[in-house]
């Protein structure tokens, strides 16, 4: 009878608890189940056809092995702490600052250990690690700044920390500022084109007129941070501009019923620094004629109405292997009626047309008419350019006078 009972009993738990895989092919196929079962989790969560991203299971279960969380040896003291021991809290601070300027890569993966890493530390880390790049004696700029992979850890950061998704650090323009350079000399692209779709779509829900502006502004932040670390740090002004012009069309395929003033405010701040680049011949020599045209097509999609024409006639005047004046010749004399009411910005654009356009006129050996040209721009522009509107020699300009006029630094 007892042997019964417990055959029963047995048989009863056994159901219960499903025993262990007995040999290491059954565990293999479990392991197996279980890995295939957490991916299609992951798929359901972030369902991005992005194959080889942060975003497939695969670069999602790296991103968090590579957390610094894991980065700390059991029952092994960190380095800064060490230094620590035995130092009064002034001491402990100096101590602190020493270390996160001399070593700030290693500084800032023993505050994500410790849970106590925020914007300010990564900040803080950016702002070092980029010093130390500067002063390098070993290697230049670039590679020094991509071999500290600082770009990779802090993307990981933001992913442990959940932050990635949240998104709230885009709003911090220091933190983007600093970023963004070690993303683009690390090719981490794909992570700063996640976040301007994700912003771009994200539900706002009942958010005011003040909110989306503000989104928008964060935006348009973001993007032209990408495209002035492309041209100083990445593949130059052409790419930067083709990135930029990518841009713009997803933005369109993926709200085409949004107002102009969206884009001014996203793509505006962008648009004005790549014309202001292309007024750089050593740089626009190295864009091709295609890129240039395409961007001076899309001037009307970024710049206010007000500024259509003047950034169009910049661009024509800009162009490294066929330069067009009559564009400007036909803004500067629209805008010489009294009735002409320029602001500050619209200011410095005009005079950097007109001081652009006397250069190619000397170059192109129309004398006179660069003459007459420069008088009326010392009778507008005279604070401008520290010139006597009333000289008793208005006619007395010659080609290095005018040339020296171009080097004034114009507020961009």
């Amino acid at each position: 009878m007892k042997q019964t009972l417990s055959r029963s009993w047995k048989f009863i738990t056994s159901k219960i608890h499903q025993p262990l895989p007995l040999n290491r092919r059954e565990s293999q196929k479990l392991l197996t189940v279980l890995n295939n079962s957490f991916k299609r989790k992951l798929d359901q969560q972030y369902p991005h056809d992005l194959a080889g991203s942060e975003h497939s299971p695969d670069g999602h279960i790296k991103s968090l092995l590579k957390s610094p969380l894991f980065g700390v040896q059991r029952n092994q003291q960190p380095t800064l702490a060490r230094q620590r021991v035995g130092l009064n809290q002034d001491a402990r601070q100096m101590c602190d600052v020493k270390y996160a300027a001399e070593k700030p890569v290693e500084y800032f993966k023993q505050q994500v250990s410790a849970g106590t890493a925020n914007l300010e530390s990564a900040k803080l880390t950016l702002a070092n690690q980029m010093n130390r790049a500067l002063a390098s004696a070993s290697l230049d700029l670039k590679e020094a700044m991509k071999s500290s992979r600082v770009g990779s850890l802090m993307i990981n950061w933001l992913w442990s920390s959940g932050q990635h998704e949240r998104l709230e650090f885009v709003r911090d323009r220091e933190f983007i500022t600093r970023l963004i350079p070690f993303l683009v000399i690390e090719g981490q692209y794909k992570s700063v084109w996640d976040w301007l779709q994700r912003l771009r779509t994200r539900d706002v829900g009942s958010a005011g007129t003040q909110e989306m502006y503000q989104l928008n502004k964060d935006i348009g932040h973001l993007l032209k941070g990408t495209i002035r670390a492309e041209v100083n740090y990445g593949q130059g002004l052409q790419s930067a501009i083709q990135m930029f012009l990518m841009d713009c069309k997803a933005a369109r395929i993926s709200a085409p019923t949004a107002p102009a003033s969206t884009w001014q405010h996203i793509h505006g701040k962008g648009g004005v620094y790549l014309s202001w680049m292309l007024t750089h011949q050593g740089l626009a020599a190295q864009v091709d004629d295609t890129v240039i045209d395409d961007f001076h097509r899309s001037i009307s999609t970024w710049a206010y109405n007000s500024r259509v024409a003047m950034y169009r006639a910049l661009i024509q005047l800009s162009h490294p292997r066929k330069p067009e004046v009559s564009p400007a010749l036909r803004l500067l004399s629209s805008i010489q009626s009294p009735q002409a009411q320029l602001h500050d910005r619209e200011r410095s654009i005009i005079l950097r047309i007109g001081l652009m356009t006397v250069e190619i006129l000397l170059a192109q050996g129309s004398q006179p008419e660069a003459a007459r040209l420069m008088k009326s721009l010392q009778a507008q522009f005279g604070p401008e350019l520290g010139a006597n509107s009333k000289s008793s020699n208005p006619d007395g300009f010659d080609e290095q006078s005018i040339l020296r006029s171009l080097d004034l630094q114009i507020a961009t």
